[in-house]
């Protein structure tokens, strides 16, 4: 299978929190059915895959197939989770399902496992330490799911789509552009568009505030997150807005200007693009009683 022929289904997304009780306290080697991502929000611990075993730090992104053994070693970690199939070819199955002990699985559990020729890094644990980015795609996904607003399987679908050649771009890119301290710097990038974003934002605009060329600077975003500046502005924006939408009872246009649109027409057509309805539709479908 070729990555470009990926088409996500996702059957799960959630967060979740493990804490180990005491200090004699394990964790079983357990296997799951269908392929998992992990985003690790703050914990101490590891995650071990046979003789192998990976710091869990906040920001840390693990991505593995259907039937890959795995040990929690932990004392507290918190994440978020997304079960899911690379392909549509299980859709039918929406059962939810748990992590089986090692011990009792077999090949027959598994749903489906691709076999990437392009991307072999897919056939095995794919570990991603420091990529904050991500937290607000999978945010966005989990709140998609547990809603189950109108076509949030489409939406999932697309989104983890995106994650997932994020993923993979950040997993192919050079060292120059993903080593610790461009890391910092888009960590900060991140940091300043949370504080920033109702207010206008342009590549100059930080490559002043952050002393670099901005063509320079958006690839360097880019490789860190799977997105330029200006998609990650737009996404944060819009993510707000729906959040505003679902917990407040604001004019459109108020919360337009709000989240950095000082057209609310423009507004209104970047969300109807991003969600699939209007801001007012949106209200209506997240506010039921």
């Amino acid at each position: 299978m070729l990555f470009k022929e990926i088409n996500p289904f996702v059957r799960q997304a959630l967060s979740a929190r493990l804490t180990k009780q005491n200090k004699t306290d394990t964790f079983n080697r357990i296997k799951t059915v269908d392929a998992r991502l992990f985003y690790i929000v703050d914990g101490n611990g590891k995650m071990r895959f046979d003789h192998k075993a990976y710091d869990l730090k906040a920001g840390t992104v693990i991505i593995f197939s259907a039937g890959t053994a795995y040990t929690w070693e932990v004392d507290f970690v918190r994440y978020f989770a997304i079960n899911f199939d690379y392909t549509q070819n299980c859709s039918h199955i929406r059962q939810t399902f748990h992590p089986i002990s090692a011990n009792s699985f077999t090949d027959a559990d598994i749903l489906e496992r691709p076999h990437f020729d392009d991307c072999p890094f897919l056939n095995e644990p794919l570990i991603l330490p420091d990529v904050p980015a991500f937290e607000n795609e999978i945010k966005r996904i989990t709140t998609e799911y547990l809603m189950d607003n109108a076509y949030a399987p489409v939406l999932n679908s697309g989104a983890l789509k995106s994650l997932l050649v994020a993923a993979v771009r950040r997993a192919t890119a050079t060292d120059a552009v993903t080593d610790e301290k461009s890391a910092a710097t888009v960590k900060k990038i991140i940091e300043y568009i949370g504080k920033n974003y109702a207010k206008e934002i342009s590549y100059q605009t930080l490559a002043t505030e952050f002393h670099f060329n901005p063509s320079y600077l958006n690839r360097l975003f880019k490789a860190h997150t799977g997105k330029s500046v200006y998609a990650f502005i737009l996404s944060y924006r819009l993510q707000t807005a729906m959040e505003i939408l679902r917990t407040q009872n604001l004019y459109v246009n108020q919360i337009a200007l709000l989240c950095g649109f000082p057209d609310p027409y423009h507004f209104t057509k970047a969300f109807k693009k991003f969600v699939g309805c209007s801001p007012t539709e949106y209200r209506h479908r997240n506010t039921k009683r």
